[in-house]
């Protein structure tokens, strides 16, 4: 079992560099008091919540984490402003088999009212990604029996191949077998950042020659 902290600066106090101490002074206090200590890492993040995929720091931690692991946060706000967004992110860790523990709370995770409210939120923001997820293929179904040409980048470990007027994805030989590093270098434990600077030690690039960063490592193990 690892613990992990996660602290975070919303736009309005990027200019208060304290914050991060009172996030990590409160956080600290409550692990030696209830027997969480020590704390393996600290991600901080100091983009705004609007954006998730720009939380470099809270994507590596959600890539990290693994059954029997707790994450520990200040204030429930700290993960977002955003309730669909807290939603889901609770919902990331949960899933992990890790458990988010609340420094500062005044739910009480034993309400029926409080757990019903949080199952409600999260069903809600899993519907929302489905009916997103549902036009996007819809559009490119549609699109796809025109024969139209359907925009994006390729993703990492596909080529495109033109059959009868229509581009297609295929798997790339040489590209499949770094997604398969990149999957075994996650399943024995490496961070993000470390199977990134593996990939760089070996002259491994992404598509376009230049080095893999922690977040396109993300994306390679969400698409497995």
């Amino acid at each position: 079992m690892a613990i992990y902290a996660y602290l975070r600066l919303s736009t309005d106090e990027l200019k208060q560099t304290h914050s991060f101490n009172v996030q990590e002074q409160a956080i600290n206090d409550y692990a030696k008091t209830h027997d969480l200590a020590p704390i393996e890492s600290y991600f901080k993040d100091t983009m705004s919540g609007a954006e998730l995929t720009k939380r470099t720091a809270l994507m590596e931690l959600l890539g990290l984490i693994k059954k029997g692991d707790k994450v520990i946060i200040q204030k429930l706000d700290r993960l977002s402003r955003d309730t669909l967004q807290t939603g889901w992110i609770r919902t990331e860790i949960v899933r992990r088999g890790a458990e988010l523990v609340i420094v500062e709370t005044t739910a009480d995770s034993n309400d029926p009212l409080g757990v019903l409210m949080e199952q409600i939120i999260t069903a809600f923001a899993q519907y929302e990604r489905q009916m997103i997820k549902s036009r996007i293929q819809s559009t490119l179904d549609l699109k796809k029996a025109k024969g139209e040409k359907l925009g994006g980048s390729v993703p990492f470990g596909y080529s495109v191949v033109l059959e009868q007027g229509i581009k297609k994805l295929v798997p790339c030989e040489k590209e499949q077998r770094v997604i398969a590093s990149i999957k075994r270098y996650h399943v024995k434990g490496l961070s993000l950042r470390a199977i990134a600077d593996k990939l760089k030690s070996k002259g491994v690039t992404t598509k376009t020659g230049r080095e893999f960063k922690a977040m396109q490592i993300k994306r390679v193990i969400d698409s497995l």
